[in-house]
């Protein structure tokens, strides 16, 4: 409560008494406009607001003239809180709220920077990253090339998929190798199967038409063996069917001294060993020499042929007799 000796709010303002709330939010306007804020004048600037927010309210106004021992009341009555007069003393009053907020602010503004004028300046350090709004530029370059430095590369699943095509392709090939090579092998397994089947019959015929011979018919004799034989072996049966024949003087052969007369049988055969274009065949004879004025001789014979193929038919071309 104000005493006799003390400013009133009317002194603060520097209205009467019997002023309007017009007079009195101009005088308030008047008096707040000469401070800026953070100048430091909070105090005289709150002591203005406080006298606006007192003397705008009409019952706070009635009893502050009653405390002030007013001789007349009614002469500083205020009109009644209603019509346009109302609403200006709202409107005054949300100013004079609206002012006060902001001086808050400044004075709290004030204090904040007195505090951080009083820390030491080596303790300061501004933060790493703002607090809010937009992302800087560096920053979003920075965030970009990580990005792109933690982005897998590419490389890796390239060869990988290069590693794999070319090991695919190897084992294609390697397939492919094993089918040919598997494909010969079972050809030459067929024409070695063909030569055990055929080799060991053509040298069966072979062996009759060579060791068989009459003396009286040599050289059809000789006819008969030769599509037997092969053309190197033609020429040692040739050699040895003259000779029996003629002699090189001239004189007749042996066979023709002796008039003998040879004939051949075969027990059996069976193939040694054999390839696609040769086999070695083991042929059991038996020849039966008939000679004039004697007795026939029988002559067992194991005989190993080597046959040999040309075009698609088994030849002899060697003997060897044991």
């Amino acid at each position: 409560m104000a005493s006799p000796t003390n400013p009133t709010w009317y002194d603060v303002l520097g209205v009467s008494r019997d002023a309007s709330p017009e007079e009195i939010k101009a005088a308030w306007r008047d008096a707040t406009d000469k401070f800026e804020p953070g100048s430091g004048s909070g105090g005289q600037f709150r002591m203005f607001n406080e006298a606006a927010d007192v003397l705008l309210d009409p019952a706070r106004r009635r009893a502050y003239d009653d405390s002030l021992g007013a001789s007349a009341a009614t002469e500083t009555a205020l009109p009644p809180s209603s019509g346009e007069g109302a609403v200006d003393r709202e409107a005054g009053q949300q100013e004079i709220d609206q002012a006060e907020v902001d001086q808050a602010e400044v004075d709290e503004a004030e204090v904040d920077q007195a505090e951080v004028d009083q820390e030491p300046t080596a303790e300061v350090h501004p933060p790493a990253e703002p607090v809010s709004g937009p992302e800087r530029p560096r920053r979003r370059r920075r965030s970009k090339a990580s990005t792109q430095k933690a982005a897998p590369p590419s490389a890796p699943a390239s060869w990988l998929a290069v590693i794999v095509a070319v090991v695919l392709t190897l084992i294609t090939v390697g397939a492919l190798v094993a089918v040919v090579v598997l494909g010969q092998q079972v050809r030459e397994d067929a024409r070695i199967a063909d030569a055990r089947d055929e080799a060991p019959s053509a040298a069966e015929r072979a062996a009759k038409a060579v060791f068989e011979y009459d003396y009286r018919q040599l050289p059809a004799d000789r006819k008969r063996a030769l599509p037997y034989l092969t053309g190197p072996y033609k020429k040692e049966y040739l050699k040895t069917i003259s000779l029996l024949e003629k002699q090189k003087d001239g004189t007749p052969g042996l066979a023709v001294q002796t008039k003998t007369v040879l004939t051949a049988s075969v027990l059996g055969s069976g193939v040694v060993d054999a390839d696609e274009d040769s086999a070695r065949v083991l042929v059991y004879v038996n020849l039966v020499s008939n000679k004039a004025g004697k007795e026939p001789q029988i002559f067992q014979n194991r005989v190993a042929m080597r046959m040999d193929k040309e075009g698609d038919r088994w030849k002899l071309a060697k003997v060897d007799t044991y």
